[in-house]
């Protein structure tokens, strides 16, 4: 990232790269995507107004790091942690315990509603949306709130189901993707997508990144990988860190 792209991404809280993942890799992810939703193994989340144990109302596979090494492959890939050090900076964690999911977004598949991350999250968490498939305005692509992540005011998290009727549709901005694309966002960023009325699926796998936290330094912890740079502990200036 360019020092004006991160100035955009601190700004409006979103930055689409430039560059796409390989397709050889897309293609297979899509392929792994297509066998986990056959199997329907659990966690699976359904889509609310269909039966549930049918592979076509399949609306999102949850742990997806934990179900394929291919979905890790995508997460540690080169051209996705270079444009995270430009925000993070060179020591990158990956959690396993926030997000790790794969929207699969089926036909009909109904409206994500407006939602924001935790305002506590510290260092700051980045999601990054990894597209296996090309999303447009039809087939329901991620809306996000420029600049939502900076609110002085509070807000409620999940504000209701009234997606259209929302004052955040009129403040959002529709973002098309194509398959390999990626999109980084701060998780403070109200964002929702609406419903898919296209014949075809959406998928895009959902990841969730921040910076190592120092204060982990000496925890073993599974529910965040390294998978940049090292956990290191600074130290204090002085022996008795507090007022001189």
């Amino acid at each position: 990232m360019t020092d004006e792209d991160i100035w955009y991404f601190r700004h409006n809280g979103f930055y689409r790269l430039p560059q796409r993942l390989p397709e050889g890799l897309v293609a297979r992810l899509n392929e792994e995507t297509t066998r986990q939703i056959a199997s329907m193994q659990e966690p699976v989340v359904w889509e609310d107004d269909g039966p549930r144990g049918r592979p076509e109302h399949v609306r999102r596979l949850s742990k997806i790091l934990q179900r394929s090494g291919g979905f890790l492959e995508a997460a540690q890939h080169e051209t996705l942690l270079d444009a995270l050090a430009g925000v993070l900076g060179p020591n990158i964690e990956l959690m396993t315990n926030k997000h790790n999911h794969l929207m699969v977004r089926p036909p009909a598949s109904a409206p994500v509603f407006w939602h924001a991350g935790e305002e506590t999250w510290d260092p700051v968490l980045i999601t990054a949306l990894v597209y296996l498939e090309e999303s447009t305005l039809d087939n329901g692509c991620i809306r996000l709130v420029p600049g939502s992540h900076q609110r002085p005011f509070a807000w409620p998290r999940r504000p209701g189901k009234d997606f259209y009727g929302s004052p955040l549709y009129d403040r959002s901005v529709p973002i098309p993707m194509p398959a390999g694309g990626v999109l980084l966002f701060n998780d403070c960023c109200f964002h929702g997508a609406e419903e898919n009325r296209t014949d075809g699926s959406r998928r895009s796998m959902t990841l969730g990144y921040r910076a190592h936290d120092s204060h982990d330094v000496g925890k073993e912890d599974p529910e965040k990988i390294l998978v940049r740079g090292e956990r290191v502990y600074p130290g204090h200036e002085s022996p008795y860190p507090g007022p001189a």
